[in-house]
Parts: structure tokens; C-alpha cells; sequence
């Protein structure tokens, strides 16, 4: 949801450089822990999420230009680190797709990763609190409203034109090519930006929220493990709490 369709050429290049040095130094990490870790395990769980997580990035949530991404629910299964590499694997292959520039997965993976960082640090510190699918909920939640106001800061600190980004998440990405050169959009200052951004958002955290709860809650019933990694479920989890 939090995701930037934005075309190669207009993001400035100093940004495309920092975009991707984040990226960079938020990749290392999970590679050296890849790699400390087993592999024969881990590799497949972090294809499998990044293939769920291109599914829901692909499907619009009805009339609404937004959609699911999961990078939460990568965070909450995976860890933080693996978390990264899904989210960067699903920006990359969605690049070569087409959706979205390929000198703006840097961006992207640092706008997305956050959800599947602070996603899984709000679950850890929710999950003991209150039931699993109502932790998971509430670090949705919250998870996307700091990536959605990342986006934001992002766009205006690139001074990209939101009208650009807007008219690429409404019609697409072949209507907006030819759309740039026929018709002149109305100007929409940063500021309404973020209101239409939270406007819109409001309905995708929802329905992400509600996904990602109900997964957790199913999880917990039939592999509890995927929820905690390789640690058993904590005392009294599966008894009473779904």
C-alpha cells in the first residue's frame, strides 16, 4: 500500500543513490544472519512469503486504488532481517514488471521494509498483552501508518509531483504514460497529498489488519512455530488465546 509507482527518470539521482544505500545497509545484515542461519529453512519460507506478497501487491482492493502488500505479516514470520530480504525481493520482481521504476526499488524497499521491521517489534511487544490476531492487528496498524507517513516524507523530500503518483495508482501505469503527454493535471499540494494518502489508506490498513489477523490466529492453531520462529510457543498462547 506504502508502495511508490513511480516511473525511472523522476525520482532525482542523489535519491536514487541514498535510496539505495539504505536498502543496502538494511540487506547486509539479514544476509550475514542468512547465513548463520539454516538456510535449507529459511531460504524457501522467505520465497514463499515474497511470492504472497507479489500476489496481494497485484490484486486491488475492489474500485480503490490500494492493495494488500503483507510486509507486516513477513516481519511477524520471518524476523525482522529475513523480513527485509522478502520485501526486497517482492519490490525487485515488481520493478521488472513494470510496477514501479527499477531506480526506485532502493525507495521502495526502505518505505516497505519498515512495515515488516516495526511490524514485528510491535507484535513481540503486543502479542504478550493481548491475543495474537488483535496484536497482529494493532502492529498492522500502526506499521502502516509510519510507512504511509515515510512515503509521504519521501515524496516531498524528492520533490516529486504528487499528481504524478496519484495518476499512476488511479489508472495504472500505461494510462498514466499516456495520460502525462494529453492532458494537464490539476496541481495537488503535499499537503492534500497526505490527505488523500490517508483517506484511501485508512480503508487498506483495515482490510490488511483484518488479513493478517486472521492468518496469525489460523497460524497459531495449526504451526504456532512460524509465529515465534524456531522457539515453542509461550506458556498459555495456544490455551484460550486465538
Amino acid at each position: 500500500m506504502s508502495h511508490l509507482h513511480l516511473p525511472d527518470g523522476v525520482v532525482p539521482p542523489v535519491w536514487i543513490v541514498l535510496g539505495f544505500g539504505a536498502a543496502v545497509l538494511l540487506l547486509l545484515p539479514a544476509v550475514r544472519e542468512l547465513r548463520r542461519e539454516e538456510a535449507r529453512v529459511q531460504v524457501p519460507r522467505i520465497g514463499i512469503i515474497s511470492a504472497c506478497m507479489l500476489l496481494a501487491m497485484g490484486v486491488p482492493l475492489g474500485p480503490l486504488p490500494v492493495h494488500l502488500n503483507l510486509a507486516v505479516l513477513a516481519g511477524i514470520l520471518l524476523g525482522p532481517r529475513a523480513g527485509v530480504l522478502a520485501v526486497f525481493i517482492a519490490n525487485l520482481i515488481l520493478a521488472l514488471m513494470g510496477h514501479g521504476g527499477i531506480t526506485v526499488v532502493g525507495l521502495n524497499t526502505l518505505v516497505v521494509a519498515s512495515e515488516a521491521v516495526l511490524g514485528y517489534y510491535l507484535f513481540s511487544a503486543f502479542k504478550g498483552k493481548a491475543r495474537p490476531g488483535i496484536a497482529a492487528a494493532a502492529a498492522t496498524v500502526l506499521a502502516l501508518v509510519f510507512s504511509l507517513s515515510l512515503m509521504i516524507g519521501v515524496v516531498g523530500l524528492t520533490q516529486v509531483d504528487p499528481d504524478l503518483l496519484v495518476h499512476r495508482h488511479l489508472h495504472g501505469e500505461e494510462h498514466a504514460e499516456a495520460g502525462s503527454h494529453d492532458e494537464v493535471m490539476p496541481v495537488l499540494s503535499l499537503g492534500r497529498f497526505a490527505r488523500l494518502v490517508f483517506a484511501l489508506g485508512a480503508v487498506g490498513m483495515a482490510a490488511e489488519a483484518a488479513v493478517n489477523s486472521l492468518i496469525v490466529a489460523y497460524l497459531l492453531k495449526v504451526r504456532p512455530g512460524l509465529l515465534y520462529g524456531s522457539r515453542p510457543p509461550e506458556h498459555g498462547v495456544e490455551e484460550g488465546k486465538s
